[in-house]
């Protein structure tokens, strides 16, 4: 025959057993749900990367468009010198 110690430790010991069950379920599904708002994280991150790349490169081409212009624009100056040398240059032979 069971005694009241021992039938207490058997509800005790079931009524424990029930509990751990049900919140590890509700540790999975919570866990479920993290993977899930991951799994979402990571696809906005991708789109921003996507974003942030379809901006930079028409910037970057822009830049290098106006990098361009400035070398143009030293070569025209440089161009100028060399003709403005080249005329200088002739007045002096003929005023000699």
């Amino acid at each position: 025959m069971l005694t009241l110690s021992q039938i207490l430790l058997v509800i005790v010991v079931t009524v424990l057993t029930i509990l751990v069950i049900i919140f590890s379920l509700y540790i999975f599904r919570i866990l479920n749900e993290l993977r899930i708002t991951m799994q979402k994280t990571n696809a906005i991150m991708d789109d921003m990367k996507r974003i942030s790349k379809s901006v930079a490169d028409p910037i970057e081409h822009a830049s290098e468009f106006v990098a361009g212009l400035k070398q143009g624009g030293k070569l025209v100056e440089l161009a100028g010198r060399f003709v403005e040398r080249k005329t200088d240059g002739s007045k002096h032979k003929k005023s000699d």
